[in-house]
């Protein structure tokens, strides 16, 4: 008999990624097969996302759209999970009645269980909600990932303690629980052993971790036990929280051989009236000051960050400072949103609210400054010879593959387009940069046969990422 088919759709960020990669290795070790065409699988798992109305808009999109595979394919179960559950919990049976279950993320790992009818202990209504663990699972075992398994997520920890007042993360993801450092080697060590070349380090406060048990050098000594694993040879750093970024942390970065100068720090803004208001406290670190101590201790360091414009309170004047900060610092990368008042969170009873035409002029300005910093500073990348991890085929064309540097985060940075040359698809090649744009530079093999070559991505498992 063949196998049912199942399908994963993933919104959201790469902590939802990972969600959905563990949901789709429990249906595979159910039996179902994965498939990326929603048409012919009989069961559909939306993950979703509910940090921001607009994402749980999307999210309600995905599911309406996905929902009409119940009559017009082979759908026979459709899942709905993750933070959107989590927020809105037992109101979305009404306005979702297509939906047959909603997992909130507490029961994610429990999919198996739900799907199959055996899941003793809890309630199998239709609403399956209830706190984040205090004491976060252990992954313990590869995970079905989409396409080349070169690059990969490894979750260190999940919730937050930070409660910045615009924030839902507390509410969708709970308190921050670390997982154990010995589990994380493990896992690292069979992602590898999976083909994985480079390993991003990922969780709402990569700096927070194990400080719940009091640990003050714990990711260092996760960074010192990554270090010597074969067949490593890239570990990047995500979301890394100001207060959280020691000297001791830098000097780790820098004596590293696998740690690569990269990192993604949300410093949000860089008014210190604006940032009490976010925080709730007084800012312990100066933006710029921070900035300086990074670039000082690491010079070649690529530096990451976000920026929230329009946060109750922002006058015009707070803005320009923050253009400036921007126009000033060169940030390698930027990401910008516009304040939302999400209902529940402080920030959104404040007084002094900024309209909403008015924040989002605020980040589109914010944005054309980042571009121009962009353009500029990756004309100077042109005619250097740099390593770069091929990902796969450009997704408009099979005659060009694409990769990243050091310095390229996936997904939210830019690329690099190999316009000649031989390359294989989860290798990290020497290529020389021939062009620039605004995000993407161009490059040629150094190394190699003239003409397109490579090896072609392995089918996605049917994990859409969205």
């Amino acid at each position: 008999m063949p196998r049912p088919l199942a399908a994963v759709i993933s919104l959201g960020c790469s902590k939802n990624q990972v969600d959905s990669q563990i949901m789709a290795t429990q249906l595979v070790e159910m039996g179902y097969a994965l498939t990326a065409d929603q048409s012919k699988a009989s069961l559909i798992v939306v993950n979703t996302c509910g940090f921001l109305q607009s994402a749980v808009e999307e999210s309600v999109d995905t599911i309406l759209e996905v929902s009409r595979w119940k009559k017009e394919g082979s759908c026979i179960r459709l899942v709905v999970a993750g933070c959107m559950v989590q927020r809105y919990g037992r109101k979305l049976p009404a306005v979702l009645p297509e939906v047959d279950c909603f997992l909130g993320t507490a029961h994610i790992h429990r999919l198996n269980e739900i799907v199959g009818g055996g899941a003793e202990g809890l309630d199998c209504s239709r609403v399956l909600i209830s706190r984040p663990r205090e004491v976060l699972r252990e992954l313990g075992s590869c995970r079905v990932s989409e396409g080349s398994p070169a690059s990969v997520y490894l979750r260190i920890a999940d919730g937050c303690n930070n409660r910045c007042s615009f924030c839902m993360i507390p509410r969708l993801r709970g308190p921050l629980r670390s997982r154990p450092v010995q589990a994380i080697l493990e896992e690292a060590k069979m992602l590898v052993q999976a083909g994985a070349v480079e390993i991003n380090l990922i969780a709402q406060d990569i700096t927070a971790f194990e400080s719940e048990r009091g640990g003050r050098r714990a990711l260092i000594a996760l960074l010192e036990g990554l270090e010597p694993l074969a067949g490593l040879q890239w570990i990047r750093l995500l979301y890394a929280y100001p207060e959280g970024i020691t000297g001791d942390l830098l000097a780790c970065v820098r004596d590293s051989d696998k740690i690569v100068p990269y990192l993604d720090i949300p410093l949000q803004h860089c008014v210190p009236h604006i940032l009490r208001g976010m925080r709730g406290r007084t800012p312990l670190v100066e933006s710029q000051a921070l900035v300086d101590r990074i670039r000082s201790a690491v010079p070649d360091i690529a530096l990451r960050t976000t920026l929230m414009v329009g946060f109750p309170g922002e006058t015009e004047r707070d803005f320009e400072s923050l253009l400036a900060f921007v126009r000033d610092t060169h940030f390698d990368h930027l990401g910008v949103f516009a304040f939302s008042p999400e209902p529940g969170t402080g920030a959104a009873r404040l007084p002094s609210q900024v309209p909403d035409g008015e924040r989002e002029r605020r980040r589109h300005g914010l944005l054309a400054a980042q571009a121009e910093i962009s353009r500029r500073l990756l004309a100077r990348q042109v005619g250097k010879s740099l390593p770069v991890l091929v990902e796969g085929y450009h997704p408009e064309t099979d005659l060009l593959l694409t990769g990243r540097l050091k310095s390229q985060a996936p997904e939210v940075d830019g690329a690099v387009l190999i316009t000649a040359g031989m390359a294989t698809v989860g290798q990290i090649i020497p290529v020389r940069i021939t062009k620039s744009h605004t995000y993407d530079l161009e490059a040629e093999v150094l190394f190699g046969e003239e003409g397109i070559c490579g090896t072609r991505l392995p089918q996605s498992p049917g994990i859409k990422t969205l």
